[in-house]
């Protein structure tokens, strides 16, 4: 698609949400040439004017950790729930002496000069959208984990970051952690010796009831623009179950746990052994401990074949919403990498190396800082016009690989991923019809994806 139809896009997107709001931008006003969000590298001393998309949970304690750093400024906020737009409002009124914009509609955010950069902690489903435009603005962009709902969105998002120039960084923050980074080494430093088996595992119990069984209702609570919540997600009606905190368990809105929480384990296992991309994926589990309305499972067991530079080797994913025994009886999360030589224990307390052999030694190391460095390391980015530990194209590819876990287990079947062509095939390399239609999904219209062409 042309750049000329990005534009005009963008700008009929624009009209729509933003009827309400004074002034819509024509697109000279947010084209990179014309704009003043920086493409440069700049002064160090220089402050960085920051927006958040997206005052929940996540997205708020980004912004605390933002306005640790000197550097940081905040122009703007948005998010459709009136309460959390005023609370986080508040708290940056409170920090800087000036209470500032807030808007139910991002885009114009986007329309500003002030604004330097965006923080998009929304849920799942409103990742790529505003991602995508904000580069084609020319805003850089910090987003939240999962990068996208889908792989299409994954990669329209790498396509937009690279098109536009733009300095991203995803919120897969242990790989700013000291010890994540020191374990790493030891892998790829060949001190386990050959691995053959990696794991990742997500442990909670929420049994009985989980999320529970809420009923639907006329309307979201007062305050809350429901509409524009569901975005591009399928129209339904408001059930609490579905909404803040719980959406994850839902496919209109997420991926699940696997989404969720082993997109950040299986980023660390994909930096650790030098990969991007299994070459099959089979996934079994189902809904069998909890009794409520999510459509994603509560017991899942994924199997990954990967071919790594040092020889292949098998990655297990395991999750339960029923049991919060971890692995050997470690926390309720981690990994493991299985060699020759030793065995590494990771999770975010820390790390433990136990050999096979006496000539190996021992190593233990405890927990560090991730989310602070993460942040600090976007922020020099954002002034050297450098890559981010985070960039988009590693969170894009590891989440990916979760989303493919999603499409076996809704399949019922072993798939065969063609990396290099984001496609998925049989086993003598024809496209699968069937689970390709998986890769994307069908927008509700007014709130589709602009399509960007890659760089």
């Amino acid at each position: 698609m042309s750049d000329e139809l990005n534009r005009r896009n963008f700008i009929e997107n624009s009209g729509r949400v933003a009827a309400s709001t004074a002034g819509i931008a024509t697109w000279p006003a947010l084209h990179p040439a014309v704009q003043t969000a920086r493409g440069e590298a700049v002064a160090p001393s220089e402050t960085i004017r920051v927006a958040l998309i997206g005052c929940g949970g996540q997205g708020s304690y980004d912004l605390d950790v933002f306005m640790r750093s000197a550097e940081v400024s905040v122009a703007a906020l948005c998010d459709v729930d009136q309460r959390r737009l005023n609370r986080t409002a508040e708290k940056v009124e409170k920090k800087y002496g000036k209470k500032p914009t807030t808007t139910v509609d991002f885009h114009p955010i986007l329309e500003r000069n002030d604004v330097d950069a965006v923080i998009i902690g929304t849920p799942d489903h409103w990742h790529a959208i505003p991602f995508v435009y904000a580069c084609m603005a020319g805003k850089d962009v910090y987003c939240e984990k999962p990068i996208s709902h889908n792989i299409k969105e994954g990669r329209a998002m790498v396509n937009a970051a690279r098109r536009y120039k733009r300095v991203s960084q995803i919120g897969t923050q242990q790989r700013s952690g000291e010890h994540f980074q020191k374990a790493v080494k030891l892998v790829q430093d060949g001190k386990l010796g050959k691995i053959s088996l990696t794991r990742t595992w997500n442990f909670s119990n929420e049994a009985p009831y989980g999320c529970g069984k809420p009923n639907d209702r006329e309307g979201a609570p007062e305050g809350v623009d429901y509409d524009r919540w569901l975005g591009p997600a399928p129209q339904r009606p408001f059930n609490r179950a579905r909404f803040h905190g719980t959406f994850r368990w839902f496919y209109d809105y997420a991926a699940g746990m696997i989404g969720d929480w082993n997109v950040h384990l299986q980023d660390i296992i994909h930096w650790a052994m030098g990969v991007t991309a299994p070459r099959s994926v089979h996934a079994a589990g189902g809904k069998f401990t909890l009794d409520d309305i999510r459509d994603t499972p509560d017991t899942l067991l994924v199997t990954y074949e990967f071919d790594s530079p040092h020889g292949p080797f098998i990655q297990f994913y395991e999750m339960r919403k029923g049991n919060n025994h971890g692995i050997g009886g470690d926390p309720g999360h981690g990994m493991q990498f299985h060699g020759t030589d030793a065995t590494l224990y990771l999770d975010r307390g820390g790390f433990q190396v136990i050999p096979e052999r006496q000539r190996t030694a021992a190593i233990k190391s405890g927990n560090s800082d991730q989310n602070w460095p993460h942040v600090q390391d976007f922020l020099r980015c954002v002034k050297s016009r450098a890559r981010c530990i985070s960039d988009v194209e590693t969170g894009h590819t590891s989440t990916a690989v979760c989303h493919l876990g999603n499409i076996s287990y809704k399949l019922g079947r072993k798939i065969f991923w063609d990396a290099p062509a984001e496609t998925i095939v049989d086993q003598k390399g024809r496209p699968d019809a069937q689970a390709n239609a998986l890769l994307g999904r069908e927008y509700r219209k007014g709130y589709e994806l602009p399509k960007v062409e890659p760089a």
